[in-house]
């Protein structure tokens, strides 16, 4: 893999310009660091490779040369301050790899690996490459699904000046509201790991306005934690059961947070954090049409709260999972989450409630050719005045994928939700992009949904003038949702339908925008519903 350096005792392993960091995936698999394991690390340079590959005769054209001048590159220093390791200490194959995954994380770079540089006796100089993508985007975007149109128009800066900081302005419409968006975010505030988020909305049936800033959990390893959260938004909701229009209402959420947060770090590889807070949530509803329904009751949640993280270090970095071509980090393991508080009038609660967050997934990964996932989740409060459950939703979900070979793969995924207790605008439903893909938005609607999906998806190896990857799906999807909490509630049936579609993936633009282009035909209650549905959307994964 190497070659003899200027010094006997030297090895050199990758160059700065080493057309083989370019090729993210097979270059990283060729690297087995239990070789350099303890060795004292004297030099850490990042490499920061262009949008567009000037040596490859696929790229190398006028418009993408334009494009890598016009660019602005990432920042030495942005890349620097990502790692949470220095110069003169020891390797630590884990180590290096948790920084290869927080260094892929940030969504303006394509793919991000470590690798040695060069080795001399027990040093050893390392090179921190990663690949920049286009990060202005001015966009104009239509979107159809579920019988409901989205668009938005605006400009984005996901790496403003190589900084790593981003900047949004836009204008956005969908079947809820309209409006104007304006937003910023720092992840490195003070020039540490301080996150900051701003944002602000202006819309057509009230506003946001939202406030994150954070120190989290940076890595496995960090001792402590501490943050503040604000938000303070109001809207109009309209509860829909297909097109019918069932109840209107205006919704005020104003919600504090603080939070404090420590850890022993990572401990026989297990990362263990303990978090306390206090939360400030009240949410308040009026009514702004006549209707049969009353809009749900007024509330004030003022608790202190303790959490519990648990977190497996074990991760597969594969291919073809969730996005097409690029290098995804897969948590497999146990992870746990539990969270409790308690909200009392004596501190200015409209009611005395245990409230409570538990999550948990199991990730498993069979040889090269199976992964199976399984999620549970409960959310919800106890009124002990009332001796009863408030807003509980139980959710249990499985995924599996089987993997044929690398471009193609069989994905199934099962979700049941149980909710027990809920406001109107709490309800399930079934229909849209996210499920029964072949029926409008709220088709169903009720507190019991079952969800199953079964797909097979192909990613090519087409890669359009090296800018847009392609891949496809067929699939069948199975749902249905009731509602046994109304009375006299309409009773439902299972749903299905069949569809295809074609997803689209820009290799040089920010990771994790998939376009899902898909016809989808329902199976049954064809009378009530459109012959088919054509869906627009863009995602976040596959």
């Amino acid at each position: 893999m190497g070659e003899v350096g200027h010094s006997q005792d030297c090895q050199s392993y990758y160059a700065a310009d080493d057309p083989r960091l370019f090729d993210f995936l097979d270059t990283r698999e060729a690297i087995d660091y239990t070789a350099f394991e303890g060795l004292t690390i004297t030099d850490i340079e990042p490499v920061v490779l262009p949008i567009f590959n000037e040596n490859d005769p696929k790229e190398n054209y006028l418009l993408y040369r334009v494009a890598n001048t016009l660019h602005i590159d990432t920042q030495n220093s942005t890349v620097t301050k990502k790692l949470t390791f220095q110069e003169q200490q020891q390797l630590n194959e884990r180590v290096i790899e948790e920084n290869e995954r927080i260094l892929r994380n940030s969504d303006y770079f394509s793919g991000a690996m470590i690798v040695p540089h060069r080795v001399c006796g027990d040093q050893i100089e390392l090179l921190t490459v990663v690949r920049d993508v286009w990060t202005l985007s001015p966009s104009a975007s239509f979107s159809r699904a579920g019988g409901e149109n989205t668009s938005d128009v605006g400009i984005s800066e996901s790496n403003l000046l190589g900084t790593g900081q981003s900047l949004a302005i836009g204008r956005f419409s969908n079947s809820d509201r309209s409006g104007v968006s304006a937003s910023y975010g720092n992840d490195h505030l003070f020039g540490n790991h301080t996150e900051l988020d701003i944002s602000y909305s202006d819309n057509s049936d009230g506003h946001v306005k939202e406030l994150s800033l954070e120190r989290p959990f940076y890595s496995l390893n960090s001792s402590t934690a501490a943050g503040i959260y604000y938000l303070h938004e109001t809207r109009i909701d309209e509860i829909t059961n297909a097109t019918e229009t069932l109840n209107s209402f205006r919704t005020d959420i104003e919600k504090t947070e603080v939070y404090y947060g420590w850890s022993r770090g990572l401990v026989n590889n297990t990362s263990r954090r303990w978090t306390v807070g206090l939360t400030d949530d009240t949410t308040s509803y009026h009514d702004i049409a006549a209707t049969q329904i009353a809009p749900p009751i007024d509330r004030r949640l003022r608790y202190p709260w303790l959490s519990f993280e648990s977190i497996e270090d074990q991760y597969w970095t594969a291919r073809n999972v969730s996005q097409i071509g690029r290098q995804e980090d897969i948590r497999l393991g146990a992870y746990w989450f539990a969270r409790a508080g308690y909200a009392s009038d004596a501190w200015g609660s409209n009611e005395n409630a245990l409230i409570y967050h538990i999550r948990h997934q199991y990730t498993l990964s069979v040889g090269r050719h199976h992964l199976l996932q399984m999620m549970g989740g409960l959310n919800g409060r106890y009124n002990t005045d009332q001796n009863r459950a408030i807003s509980n939703l139980l959710t249990l979900e499985t995924r599996y994928n089987h993997f044929i070979d690398k471009n193609n793969r069989w994905h199934a995924r099962l979700r049941i939700d149980v909710a027990h207790n809920i406001d109107q605008n709490e309800q399930l439903t079934s229909g849209g992009d996210d499920n029964l893909r072949g029926y409008p938005n709220d088709t169903q609607r009720g507190d019991q949904r079952v969800l199953f999906t079964v797909e097979r998806r192909h990613f090519s190896d087409w890669h359009i003038f090296n800018l847009i990857r392609v891949g496809a799906a067929t699939y069948i999807d199975f749902g249905r949702t009731r509602d046994t909490q109304t009375p006299g509630a309409t009773n439902t049936v299972t749903l299905a339908n069949v569809g295809a579609g074609l997803r689209f993936s820009s290799s040089k633009a920010s990771q994790g925008r998939v376009v899902h282009v898909d016809i989808a035909a329902p199976l049954r209650n064809r009378r009530t519903v459109d012959r088919y549905q054509l869906l627009i959307t863009g995602k976040s994964t596959f």
